[in-house]
């Protein structure tokens, strides 16, 4: 198989040598192809050009040939993909262009929760075999669980190569370089976003600091190792820049020029960017994915981007083909339209998807960055998850709503919390926020000027009550802010 593999670097003979592979080695003979000869930038702008500034009639056509190439390798090694593609009387030769991947029916967490319930401890969505396992396997990481079941990925070293090139793309299109040195906020346990972060710095030829040791000594490490890149969740980077201050050290004052934030809606809520870059004087860059689909690229900004006042997150579409749906049908919107985020990952040996549901909100669109990229991008970020979508009153509200309204107060700090009760007949929403210092004077309104702007904004009628700084819990991973105890 590997000399036969080998031969795909002539154009010619490509396609006959697939024909004479099988569904798994014809699929891992796809993901070669593209691997290799990725592991330094091309130049100082780009890192694939080939790929991120391509015509879009050849991005399609990429995206065509690996879409043809999984479907026999899902068919046959997954049996949670058989059962779908069967249960919708499908074959793998059903599929001949992207144009017929809405064929294709939604995979859910649900679904995939329902699989690792039934099939222990791995579910049958996955196609490896536990031979495969054994002899190519690397690291197992787990989603958080936060939204469905916790659901096991398992990867090859394969994966890991592919994840690393794409992960020093993403943060080479950042600005990230090999002079940068990066504090990453973590004690490493499954979340892929640092551990895609890490890799990525590795094949750039950046400089880590492993950051698994409590906020002060971080606040410590800045001071000292003079970081360039902070890693962490939007949310930590508030709490830690505090902790600096409690230690007579100031943010804005620091190494520190980007902050590479993912694990919660950051570019895509406004005050809570310009919160952030305000107090770290710095850049701030988002990353947008999920557990299930890391080697297929994560959405992120661009160096160029971040500048704008709008900013939008790059779809690395040689990676995976990026869908939005309707909420309520699940029927594909058009491009420029809001709707949920799909994507079928084209770049993974271990944890290939089907139009999995990510399920945040986002308008996609082709147009050409200012930075020169042609691939899509998450208009705005993407923000909203559906998941998260709170029903008060008979209205649909969105936590990130009210976050970017509560940023929008400069007399409020960092922490609040979102809380929901039932009175009576009637749905209570509560707002508690920090106020930046203790005892703030005309308190009564400032919560009034609160309450007036969520109504404006949600049509709610908030309560709000303010409180004194360091009464709320502190974040220090992803924040947990929504207390629904209407059923409580």
């Amino acid at each position: 198989m590997v000399d036969e593999v080998s031969e795909l670097s002539s154009t010619t003979t490509a396609p006959t040598v697939l024909r004479r592979l099988s569904a798994r080695d014809r699929w891992v003979a796809i993901l070669e192809k593209y691997v290799a000869g990725r592991s330094r930038p091309a130049n100082d702008r780009y890192w694939m050009p080939e790929f991120e500034t391509a015509p879009r009639a050849e991005i399609e056509e990429l995206q065509r040939e690996k879409l043809v190439a999984l479907l026999p390798y899902l068919y046959e090694h997954s049996a949670f993909y058989h059962a779908k593609l069967s249960a919708a009387k499908l074959r793998p030769a059903d599929i001949k262009s992207l144009k017929d991947l809405v064929k294709i029916p939604i995979t859910t967490k649900q679904d995939m929760g329902r699989s690792v319930a039934a099939h222990p401890p791995w579910g049958s969505y996955s196609p490896l075999s536990e031979a495969d396992w054994r002899q190519r396997g690397w690291y197992v990481f787990t989603t958080s669980g936060t939204t469905a079941a916790p659901r096991p990925v398992r990867m090859t070293h394969l994966d890991r190569r592919a994840w690393s090139l794409t992960a020093a793309r993403t943060n080479y299109a950042q600005g990230v370089r090999a002079s940068d040195v990066a504090l990453t906020c973590t004690t490493y346990n499954p979340h892929v976003f640092f551990w895609g972060t890490h890799l990525g710095m590795e094949v750039l030829g950046g400089k880590l600091i492993p950051g698994g040791v409590p906020t002060q000594r971080r606040a410590l490490f800045i001071e000292m190792f003079k970081p360039t890149v902070l890693v962490a969740t939007p949310s930590y980077t508030l709490h830690l820049a505090e902790a600096m201050r409690e230690q007579g050290l100031d943010p804005r004052r620091s190494s520190v020029k980007k902050l590479l934030c993912a694990g919660e809606p950051a570019s895509g809520i406004p005050a809570t960017r310009r919160r952030i870059e305000e107090t770290w004087d710095a850049e701030l860059h988002d990353f947008y994915g999920c557990t299930e689909l890391a080697q297929a690229g994560w959405a992120h900004t661009c160096a160029e981007g971040v500048k704008l006042d709008v900013v939008s997150d790059h779809l690395p579409e040689d990676l995976g083909i990026w869908e939005t749906v309707d909420p309520d049908t699940m029927e594909p919107v058009p491009y420029g339209e809001r709707g949920l985020t799909v994507l079928t990952s084209l770049a993974s040996e271990g944890s290939p998807q089907l139009r999995f549901l990510v399920g945040d909100f986002t308008v996609i669109d082709h147009e050409r960055c200012v930075c020169g990229r042609t691939l899509a991008r998450a208009r705005g970020g993407c923000v909203g998850r559906a998941d998260d979508m709170l029903t008060v009153r008979g209205l649909n509200l969105f936590p990130s709503a009210l976050e970017e309204i509560i940023r929008g107060f400069e007399e409020l700090a960092d922490e609040f919390q979102i809380v929901l009760e039932r009175r009576g007949a009637l749905d209570e929403l509560i707002v508690i926020a920090e106020t930046r210092v203790t005892g703030t004077e005309d308190s009564e309104r400032l919560a009034r000027l609160i309450a007036e702007e969520v109504h404006r904004q949600c049509e709610l009628r908030p309560q709000v009550k303010l409180v004194d700084p360091g009464t709320l819990p502190k974040t220090e991973f992803k924040a947990h802010r929504v207390f629904d105890r209407r059923t409580a």
